[in-house]
């Protein structure tokens, strides 16, 4: 079994007069914090407890591993005798963090595999069971409640879906997975570590009987919301997990039109984006005769109506429509100006 190296409780002792940490069992290299170093012990082959050398790593006769801000320098045999170099101290367990005050070392940031941002007030919405109009809106996929039991150490965990079964994915499934599994190492791990949490990182959110907090991790296709409750009695945490491809899908769909096109045919094109509905003015003007294309400006923008006329007067120029004097467009069978 390998134990985590920031959350591992070690012996403190000397080596090579150099202050280190040390467990009976291996630690896992993939814990083991920038700028720190792991060794194995190794034991003799008739006491394998006995420590003996120390190496980078150690299969068989395996007696121990050491945790060190320093580095060791081993000769070309890769191994050193520690046998009179090795001194612990009896100062009880001791774990990584408590060794970095004891010796007045800054504590290694941990690198997170999902970065947890705290909640803005304005955001408190998204945290919370909304009309399902607006869930629909926001891709809302469905949410966990999550509590620590009686004790505080347990986890207890339940889903409730809200939005399309589709949307309910294998691929949304196994990220949802990861990242509560991720959160469980630190602010899911128990209502302590939950509390602690929240009072170091901030995220005060309005609603509930008591202080909730809100933290929001975001992925690539999904965003997940989790409203944080540290107080026993209550429900801890809900997650909400909300699809951000719909969501931007939804979010392009309900922006104001800025122009529309149509044809002879009965084709019709709408623009939420002015570059492209101008750009489409003037592409499809000189074919206007053969395809009937007509176009309509919906947007209040003056920047783009006016654009929209410059348009027409390079292309037509001096016989170009032009506003009168009372503001009127002069009508033009199959065409429209300044919008109108």
């Amino acid at each position: 079994m390998k134990v985590n190296a920031r959350t591992e409780e070690f012996q403190h002792i000397e080596l090579f007069d150099k202050f280190a940490l040390f467990t009976n069992a291996r630690i896992d290299r993939s814990t083991v914090p920038e700028g720190w170093y792991c060794y194995d012990f190794r034991g003799s082959d008739d006491d394998p407890g006995e420590l003996c050398y120390i190496e980078k790593s150690v299969m068989v006769n395996h007696a121990g591993s050491v945790l060190m801000p320093e580095e060791l320098e081993l000769p070309a045999s890769g191994r050193l005798d520690v046998r009179d170099e090795l001194g612990f101290l009896d100062e009880g367990d001791m774990t990584l963090r408590e060794f970095c005050v004891v010796h007045q070392l800054p504590y290694p940031m941990e690198k997170e595999q999902f970065h947890i941002l705290p909640a803005r007030p304005e955001e408190a919405g998204l945290f919370y069971a909304q009309h399902p109009a607006e869930d629909e809106r926001l891709g809302v996929i469905g949410h966990i409640r999550m509590d620590f039991g009686r004790s505080g150490n347990e986890f207890w965990h339940t889903w409730w879906p809200r939005g399309p079964e589709k949307l309910n994915s294998p691929a949304f499934k196994a990220e949802l997975q990861e990242v509560v599994d991720t959160l469980r190492e630190s602010m899911l791990k128990s209502r302590f570590a939950m509390e602690r949490f929240c009072y170091a990182r901030g995220g005060k959110i309005s609603g509930g009987w008591t202080q909730n907090y809100g933290y929001i991790v975001e992925t690539e296709h999904y965003r997940y919301c989790l409203r944080c409750n540290p107080s026993p009695g209550d429900y801890n945490c809900y997650c909400t997990a909300y699809d951000l491809d719909v969501q931007r899908q939804n979010m392009a769909r309900n922006k104001p039109l800025a122009g529309r096109a149509t044809y002879a045919n009965g084709d019709t094109q709408e623009f939420t984006d002015a570059e492209a509905f101008l750009e489409c003015v003037r592409e499809e003007l000189p074919y206007r005769p053969t395809t009937g294309f007509r176009y309509e400006v919906l947007t209040d923008d003056p920047a783009v109506r006016k654009a929209v006329d410059d348009i027409i007067f390079d292309f037509y120029g001096e016989e170009a429509p032009c506003r009168q004097k009372d503001h009127e467009p002069r009508s033009e069978q199959g065409m429209t100006f300044g919008g109108m």
